[in-house]
Order: C-alpha cells, then sequence, then structure tokens
C-alpha cells in the first residue's frame, strides 16, 4: 500500500461566466503489485479531504465546494478511524498531544486501526 497527498489548483469555469480559482486537497491510497520485477498500480482510490474557491474557506461540513454544484463531503475523514477516534476525545491537559511513531512498515496500518480496505465513491 501508499499513500501519496496531492494538492491541486483548478482554474473553473462557471454558468455565468466568471471563473473560480478552486484549490483541492486530496489523497491516493495505491495498491501495487509486483509483476515480473516490476511494480504496477494494482488500484488508485482518490480521497478528497476540500475543494473551494481559493477566496472561499470550506469552513464547516461538505468541504467539497465546485462551482455550480451542491456541496458534498470528500470521504478523506473516512478512510482514517484515527481521526474519528482523536476528535472524539482530544488530547486535555498534560496528555500527549501526538501518538507515538508507529513501528517501520506499519504506519498505514496504524491509522487505519485494520479496517476494512477503503471504497471510495468517485464523481
Amino acid at each position: 500500500h501508499g499513500v501519496l497527498y496531492s494538492k491541486n489548483e483548478h482554474e473553473t469555469p462557471c454558468d455565468n461566466g466568471d471563473i473560480e480559482w478552486v484549490i483541492m486537497q486530496m489523497l491516493y491510497w495505491d495498491d501495487y503489485e509486483r509483476i515480473d520485477g516490476r511494480w504496477y498500480f494494482r488500484r488508485r482510490l482518490p480521497c478528497y479531504w476540500y475543494a473551494t474557491d481559493l477566496n472561499k474557506p470550506p469552513v464547516g461540513e461538505q468541504k467539497m465546494r465546485w462551482p455550480d454544484r451542491e456541496h458534498y463531503d470528500g470521504a478523506w475523514h473516512e478512510l482514517w478511524p484515527s481521526w474519528q477516534e482523536f476528535w472524539a476525545n482530544p488530547p486535555q491537559g498534560d496528555a500527549p498531544g501526538v501518538a507515538a511513531p508507529a513501528p517501520i512498515g506499519e504506519f498505514l496500518n496504524r491509522m487505519r486501526r485494520s479496517s476494512d480496505v477503503p471504497k471510495i465513491r468517485i464523481r
């Protein structure tokens, strides 16, 4: 497995003739397969955190905000059970704010809490 973070920018035409500069934060959840000594993508799932006009920060829910489309959730947080655990009970007082490092090769398993392979809706 592998995770690649991507920060994208899109010049996006609007129905009314305006143009918005949409900034986007996402990641790709990749599965690889080695065939005859070479690595290939077996599957690549895009997972979105937000997309919004540069001048309209995505505060609140449904952070996917493309021009002329209804807002929707990007499935970023569904990918990480550790995110939900953290925000359900954030550190307080003298509690450490950062978890101990994961052992080598175990970072994604630790973050995913051994949950099922993600299935992300693609629009």
